[in-house]
């Protein structure tokens, strides 16, 4: 028990040393006092918050550190991992006020902390309110009987009406890892408090970029089972597992799994992607005579649903290309071919549009759309295709596909498969109005982009893939009309942006501490607006946006000087 409580002492003295500047500056005048929070995780369980309250921070400091080291001390709790959290900035509002805000929020993203008292001796972080679900994001509202049981499990006394005024508080806030690396993360005067809780860095680069890619490809690969088939995904704050399967994200899934193989170059992911792609072709395809009475059509089944989707033929072909590319295997070119004559059967020659969803097995119609993103999926696969085989047939049907998005206006998606896509079919057409287009997608929604709250992960690789066309046009001297309207400047601020933000969906220990196993989702990814879900599609779409950003960072890192440079 010593063992536990001095490995504790030692990792509080250097969290202790980072706070020394806060406690020289703080003038104890807060108002409500202050509160100090330590929170302790074994990584295999959820951390336990230990708390304590004072006059002024270092002595809300000593009051929260002495009862975290009783509490290790009698549990035998293992400090692998502690937070601090010291009271900053606080705000007393009504209690209805509060009630709005949290209305008005999207789920888990009320991102302060909210003490019950003015005293701050009901007080809870935010980490500990959204990795335990105190607030009832479905039926927005916070239910006293919800947070009474957590403030039992705390210890602490139990309401018996929510008072007429609560305090709203950020934190100052330290980590300490298994290293004993202390961290200061992202709290008290940041601008935007949807970066609350996640350690401070320099700037995105590629060598960060390079280690999100090697963890969450790693965490994707120990989720392919010895079937080949993945476990699908789950809820992180009960660890609910999250039912059906789409086979479709199985193999946008193994893509990413490749793209990220290309640069680790890792045995144990080539072994992992090879048993998800026999699972895929042994298992789920299923043959069928086309119009023509021909037995060369491969439809992708979603056995699940009983149906045949575009966007399976289309992320089949995606995938099993990139797949023969990275392996230089030619394996699969007879079955790309015929999942391409699938997607051909969906495919309208007379406007350029696709069919989206048939019943399975009997083939009969079901939904002419489902999602645009089908659409640039399966336009991406005929490209790719055209590569493969260089059949005039896939290109051509890829750019009557493409006069269509032009001719409809897709750049209003926002759709990362039309930037592939784009990037891809310039590459063998390279007219103006399809490069125009490609940067188009990009460049009239930069502002959104920019701006987008949540992680969105779709938005890097869309960014990133751009960028790929663009580098293409200038490198090349290729001639591009809508170049001079073009937001260079913007374009590259932005990409870095999203890079830097989308680490907030990023499974740093500071954040998963907080969920019922903390382990499991150590190095994944996680979509913080539904439950923090982690998917193997997530997975896919983070890891497919560094992997795209680290492979341009140097270009991409040079131009960006160029403009700081010339300011």
């Amino acid at each position: 028990m010593a063992d536990f409580s001095n490995r504790l002492n030692e990792k509080l003295k250097l969290l202790r040393d980072s706070y020394r500047d806060f406690f020289v500056a703080a003038d104890g005048k807060s108002g409500f006092g202050y509160a100090a929070f330590v929170s302790v995780c074994n990584t295999t369980e959820r951390a336990v918050v230990l708390r304590g309250a004072g006059d002024t921070p270092e002595t809300a400091w000593e009051s929260a550190c002495a009862t975290a080291i009783r509490y290790v001390q009698r549990h035998e709790l293992i400090p692998v991992w502690v937070k601090v959290d010291i009271t900053a900035n606080f705000e007393q509002v009504p209690f209805a006020q509060l009630m709005d805000m949290v209305a008005n929020s999207r789920n888990e993203f009320f991102r302060r902390g909210i003490s019950f008292d003015g005293k701050l001796h009901t007080a809870l972080i935010e980490a500990e309110i959204n990795g335990n679900r105190i607030i009832t994001y479905k039926q927005h509202q916070i239910e006293l009987n919800r947070v009474n049981k957590y403030l039992a499990r705390c210890g602490l006394n139990s309401l018996t009406e929510f008072p007429e005024n609560v305090v709203l508080f950020d934190c100052e806030s330290r980590f300490c890892d298994d290293n004993n690396a202390v961290f200061t993360l992202y709290g008290s005067g940041e601008a935007d408090r949807n970066i609350f809780g996640r350690r401070v860095i320099s700037g995105m680069d590629d060598k960060l970029a390079l280690e999100v890619i090697s963890t969450s490809s790693e965490y994707l690969s120990m989720q392919v089972a010895l079937n080949g088939k993945f476990d699908y995904g789950y809820y992180p704050i009960f660890h609910k597992e999250i039912p059906g399967y789409n086979i479709q994200r199985h193999a946008s899934s193994i893509w990413s799994l490749i793209c990220a193989y290309r640069i680790t170059g890792d045995k144990f992911t080539l072994n992992q992607i090879n048993k998800a792609v026999g699972f895929m072709v042994a298992d789920t395809f299923k043959k069928y005579p086309d119009r023509a009475g021909q037995d060369n059509t491969v439809f992708l089944a979603d056995k699940v649903l009983n149906e045949v989707k575009l966007g399976g033929n289309a992320l089949a072909v995606i995938m099993l290309t990139e797949y023969m590319d990275a392996t230089g295997s030619d394996r699969y070119i007879k079955l790309c071919r015929e999942l391409g004559n699938g997607i051909m059967e969906l495919f309208d020659k007379r406007d350029g549009s696709y069919f989206h969803v048939l019943n399975y097995p009997n083939l009969s119609p079901k939904d002419k759309f489902r999602t645009v993103y089908y659409d640039g999926e399966a336009t991406f696969a005929l490209c790719r295709l055209y590569g493969l085989t260089k059949d005039q047939k896939w290109l051509d049907a890829a750019a009557m596909a493409a006069d269509r998005f032009i001719r409809e206006g897709y750049e209003k998606y926002r759709d990362h498969w039309i930037a592939y896509a784009m990037n891809e079919l310039t590459k063998y057409l390279p007219e103006d109005k399809y490069l125009s287009f490609g940067l188009k997608n990009a460049n009239v929604n930069l502002d959104r982009i920019f701006n987008q709250d949540t992680t969105y992960h779709t938005y890097l690789e869309l960014l990133c893939v751009t960028f790929e066309l663009f580098l293409r046009i200038r490198e090349q001297g290729i001639s591009c009309s809508y170049m001079e309207e073009f937001r260079t400047e913007r374009f590259v601020e932005t990409i870095f942006h999203r890079a830097e933000y989308m680490l907030n969906g990023y499974g740093y220990p500071e954040y998963v501490m907080y969920f019922k196993y903390p382990n499991v989702a150590l190095g994944a990814f996680f979509v913080r607006h539904d439950g923090y879900r982690i998917r193997i599609d997530d997975i896919q779409h983070f890891c497919g946006a560094y992997y795209s950003f680290y492979r341009n960072y140097g270009r991409l890192d040079s131009l960006r000087k160029s403009f700081i440079k010339a300011d």
